[in-house]
């Protein structure tokens, strides 16, 4: 048998990982560079280049009224849902750690929204909220409420709130799972030990369990901010590519989507795809940098707990 040469110890494993490496490069870095090039000419994504055009669409994109609207949707939706996976799925998880009858039935039934196709669960709410065949308006009517039925998806008012609702729903399963695996590692002898101190149940799970669920805070606002800013599946079935009603729901992958591929009443002129691309590589380079700060700051905020 042949002796294996220095190389062949030292970077063998290397093999194991190249087609991995490939497959990574292919569909990812090479894409990505692809789209950093585009962003630096004017293409309508049909027929040829009209050529390089330097940074005129970043400039164009930068002080664009439209990126900033759909960007401060997301927002809203990020904040508004962190807030009730930060309250509600806490909640239901220290309910669920509790460990009631039929715990594994509560626990599957809400996590089951989180693997359910969010083109399907769009379609699901869209029914629901009809107001001609949803359940919502004859809820209401049926409780007393029947003055607060309508339109929801078409009221200016009412419709950047029926998508929080239906991203909530749809997200909350991973808040649970979350928070309900970091209840369960917080030893039982620092409550007790507590307990003994004469901390009642409210200043047990303050000064004790809560700075130890600091890692699943910080993975639940990361995913969270990574769900909320990519949104667009749910959005598009709702209330289209435009953001109906009047652009109050539009958000940055509605904005890129109907860039690059056009809505209803859009003409050729209005389909540009390097345009779109720019846009894209803006959302990436603002994601990127702050889920930088995010995971910095509550990474610091574990270590401090």
């Amino acid at each position: 048998m042949r002796p294996r040469s220095r190389f062949s110890r030292r970077y063998g494993h290397l093999w194991f990982v190249l087609p991995g490496l490939v497959v990574f490069a292919t569909f990812l870095i090479y894409p990505m560079a692809k789209a950093f090039q585009l962003s630096f000419i004017d293409w309508s994504g049909l027929g040829a280049s009209n050529g390089f055009v330097g940074l005129a669409n970043y400039r164009e994109a930068l002080t664009s009224p439209a990126l900033y609207l759909a960007a401060w949707h997301n927002v809203i939706l990020f904040v508004a849902i962190l807030i009730i996976q930060h309250t509600l799925g806490l909640f239901l998880a220290v309910q669920l750690n509790a460990r009631p009858r039929f715990m594994e039935v509560y626990r599957t039934i809400l996590f089951l929204p989180v693997i359910l196709s969010l083109v399907a669960t769009g379609f699901i709410w869209t029914l629901m909220l009809s107001p001609n065949i949803g359940i919502l308006n004859p809820l209401l009517e049926a409780v007393g409420l029947g003055f607060l039925a309508g339109s929801w998806l078409d009221d200016p008012r009412f419709a950047l709130a029926c998508i929080v609702v239906v991203q909530a729903w749809n997200h909350i399963g991973w808040a649970v799972v979350l928070y309900l695996s970091g209840l369960q590692n917080v030893p039982q002898e620092l409550r007790e030990a507590a307990q003994i101190d004469g901390a009642n149940a409210w200043q047990r799970f303050w000064a004790v369990v809560f700075p130890l669920l600091a890692p699943s805070f910080t993975a639940l606002t990361v995913i969270t901010f990574i769900q909320n800013i990519r949104v667009f599946d749910v959005v598009y079935v709702l209330t289209g590519p435009v953001g109906a009603p009047a652009g109050r729901t539009d958000v940055l992958g509605t904005l890129v989507y109907r860039t690059a591929f056009g809505a209803a009443g859009a003409t050729t002129a209005d389909v540009r795809l390097s345009y779109a691309v720019t846009l894209a590589v803006i959302m990436f380079v603002a994601m990127l940098v702050c889920i930088s700060l995010l995971v910095r700051v509550l990474r610091r905020r574990e270590i401090e707990a």
